[in-house]
């Protein structure tokens, strides 16, 4: 990677939001293109990504 990042910057085919790679464009997608699909079985709470669901689990009682 160079100084200022990488120059493989991948395009969100919905929105055309420019990312540096194909792990933030995966989370950008989740986050501002899918439904809440993560759901918390102990207090019903939804999540957009199974990352936000598994860390709101760790407080969740």
């Amino acid at each position: 990677m160079g100084l200022f990042g990488s120059s493989n910057n991948t395009k969100c085919k919905h929105c055309g939001t420019v990312l540096p790679d194909s792990d933030r464009l995966k989370k950008h997608q989740e986050k501002a293109h899918n439904k809440k699909n993560e759901k918390c079985r102990v207090c019903g709470k939804e999540f957009h990504t199974s990352d936000e669901l598994r860390k709101h689990k760790k407080n969740c009682k």
